[in-house]
């Protein structure tokens, strides 16, 4: 059995503005600065897994520890508690289902997968290798397995948010049944839907329905990869009203890279209520290069009638791109493309190959991609629903960097799925972390000021006048460019620089 896996970094800004004020001349000049050492510390790692050796045989042996490590779904939140997923390891190496604290505190392995009467194809009684984000209603956390269950291709499972009340229910079996789902699931009432990459009659995966107590079993479409279909979806799905609305990551046609889809929840398998949004199309290469992306991996998110996604792959420089597109198929937009990764260090401004269900936050969209930024970790990225405003918000630490001494341990790195939103702070996992396989991080939104806020000048009567948009800045002058720069006293948005002032040098800082 082949586990389809994903893929496996903050830096405020300061613009500084030189104002040499004469009666007849002036010079004005801007100049942009990182400044890392100033950096607000709004990034917590708030737990990281324990590191449990190197699989030295393939991925045979078991790497057991008491946490679990890999995560590479998402989280989900109830109350002050954020729940997940890890892929391995844990008391009997096959992963686990675990709680933490949204402050980092009362980590709980709630649920150790059953070791597998072999590896990769053995059967146990509750599935292995959790691929994605859970589900949860009310006390009850829903979720899938890749690897196990009575056929030995994975289950669909529940559990209650205390860890007591373990359910499979489900296991997948070769044949119309789907295989190694990577995606969760979505509730609506008693009903769970998802789907499975592969499998189903066709082999290039489905979608199924099934009762939230383990009865009514449906498959409610199976792909084909051909032109008015869709194949391999990796996935979750999105319910509005009794359409669901999902993605594959191939399909389409010959060239079709992956599509957009609408399912009614009345599907029969056979292809009824079936619809194909939009088709990504792309060379078959990698990296793929064109306007919209190939390739989207993970869920979308709606914001009145119009979709929001990702794809790993393409747009102009073949590491990307957001998009937006609605509901009945029309107004496909690329929102962003990720910029080229032209150095050997893999770098970039904004991240590269985002794997991650987007969150939504008002109109802002926020997500994560796993590779690229400054450091070739991964970021964490904003952008408006109308597509502009893209902002990177965090770029993730090497696993291991040089201090200017030493190698040291860094922070987490890799996410390979998105962020949620609470009360303006941003929780997520990484694949790998400080020194660790992966770790639960919180990011504070509330203390980080936007990548890029200007410090605008105009002229009015030979007086420079300097505003700013933003609270969370404050006005520094220095004689100097090289400094000491001090606060500029009671002033908060704007400023007037007159003729007769000596030189001075400007710049915002970060509160």
């Amino acid at each position: 059995m082949v586990l389809a896996t994903k893929i496996k970094k903050s830096t405020k800004i300061m613009k500084t503005i030189s104002a040499q004020a004469t009666v007849r001349t002036f010079f004005i000049a801007a100049l942009l600065l990182a400044a890392a050492t100033t950096q607000a510390q709004t990034y917590t790692n708030l737990h990281s897994f324990p590191f449990s050796g190197f699989d030295t045989n393939d991925n045979v042996d078991v790497l057991t520890n008491s946490d679990g490590s890999g995560p590479y779904g998402g989280l989900v939140l109830s109350s002050n508690v954020l729940y997940g997923t890890c892929w391995e390891s844990g008391t009997n190496g096959r992963g686990t289902v675990f709680a933490v604290n949204t402050d980092g505190t009362g980590f709980t392995n709630l649920h150790n997968f059953a070791q597998l009467s072999y590896y990769p194809d053995g059967t146990n009684f509750d599935g292995a290798a959790p691929h994605d984000t859970l589900a949860i209603s009310g006390n009850v956390l829903y979720g899938t397995a890749a690897q196990g269950g009575a056929s030995g291709w994975g289950t669909v499972f529940r559990l209650n948010t205390d860890g007591t009340s373990f359910t499979n229910l489900h296991s997948f079996s070769v044949g119309s049944d789907g295989i190694s789902p990577n995606a969760g699931v979505t509730v609506s009432g008693n009903v769970l839907y998802g789907t499975a990459p592969s499998g189903g009659t066709e082999g290039a995966g489905m979608v199924f329905r099934l009762n939230t107590d383990g009865t009514g079993y449906t498959n409610l479409h199976s792909f084909t990869g051909a032109t008015n279909d869709g194949g391999i979806p990796n996935g979750g799905l999105l319910l509005l009203g009794d359409t669901l609305f999902g993605e594959t990551s191939s399909g389409g046609g010959p060239s079709g890279r992956g599509v957009v889809f609408a399912l009614s929840t009345n599907g029969t398998g056979n292809g009824s209520g079936y619809k194909n949004l939009h088709v990504f199309i792309g060379g078959s290469s990698q990296p793929s290069t064109n306007n919209g992306g190939v390739e989207p991996y993970d869920g979308l998110v709606l914001s009145g009638d119009t979709l929001y996604g990702t794809t790993v792959y393409g747009g102009s420089n073949g590491d990307g791109t957001l998009f937006a597109i609605q509901t009945n198929g029309m107004g496909f937009t690329n929102l962003h493309t990720f910029s080229a990764i032209t150095n050997s260090a893999s770098t970039n401004s904004d991240g590269a190959y985002p794997l991650c269900t987007l969150a939504l936050s008002g109109s802002t969209l926020y997500g994560t991609a796993a590779s690229g930024g400054t450091n070739d970790s991964g970021t964490i990225f904003a952008i408006n629903t109308d597509g502009t405003g893209f902002t990177n918000v965090y770029n993730f630490i090497s696993i291991y960097y040089f201090n200017g001494t030493t190698y040291v341990f860094g922070g987490g790195a890799s996410p390979q799925d998105g962020v949620i939103v609470s009360s303006n702070t941003l929780y997520g996992t990484t694949f790998e972390g400080a020194g660790t396989p992966g770790n639960v991080f919180g990011y504070n939104l509330s203390n980080a000021p936007p990548a890029n806020v200007p410090l605008n000048f105009s002229m009015s009567n030979n007086i420079i006048v300097l505003s700013w948009s933003s609270s969370v800045f404050t006005l520094q002058s220095a004689a100097s460019l090289n400094g000491p720069f001090t606060n500029v006293p009671v002033v908060t948005n704007i400023y007037y620089v007159y003729p007769t002032n000596a030189q001075e040098f400007f710049r915002l800082q970060a509160n």
